[in-house]
């Protein structure tokens, strides 16, 4: 009866360390590029987002997730509401064949203010955000879960956009 009762107490606490193991908080370092006011750019921005080992090793699109709404919430806090504007809802995010499929809400194309330079801004910080991650070679944007040609008339939506750096000072 004793052996029974260590076992049943040695499982539990297997099981008790393995969920620990996955589920417990990890801080993960990642790279936003953000809008910089001063120079109409972007800004290569460290940051830290809040995951689980679980998710590292088997749910990393809940990484990239995480990381959409970071840039979402870093362009909330700006008085400009750039480079994703007011109101944008991550809808979806998958990744197939190294593609990030990154679905926004209406509003993404909605409260855009517009002009080429704007355009170009908040497409790459997208693209530029989530291509840090090796296994993603390229990102096509979707907007309320159709392919669209452009956001505001400027950027071709129609292919998966690779990384661009050419807007980062």
């Amino acid at each position: 009866m004793k052996r029974i009762a260590i076992r049943v107490l040695i499982s539990f606490l297997l099981i008790f360390i393995i969920f620990l193991f996955f589920f417990l908080p990890l801080k993960t370092k990642v790279v936003l590029y953000t809008y910089n006011p001063d120079t109409q750019n972007l800004k290569k921005s460290d940051s830290e987002i809040e995951t689980t080992l679980a998710e590292r090793l088997i749910f990393r699109d809940s990484i990239y997730k995480k990381v959409i709404l970071n840039l979402i919430d870093e362009s909330n806090k700006n008085q400009y509401h750039f480079p994703i504007p007011r109101g944008t809802k991550l809808l979806s995010l998958s990744v197939k064949d190294g593609i990030a499929y990154v679905n926004f809400s209406e509003e993404f194309r909605k409260n855009h203010p517009g002009g080429s330079l704007g355009e170009i801004l908040t497409v790459y910080s997208v693209v530029n955000s989530l291509t840090e991650f090796p296994e993603i070679k390229k990102v096509q944007i979707l907007i309320g879960g159709a392919f669209v040609e452009t956001l505001a008339g400027h950027v071709d939506l129609t292919s998966p956009l690779e990384k661009d750096l050419s807007m980062v000072r």
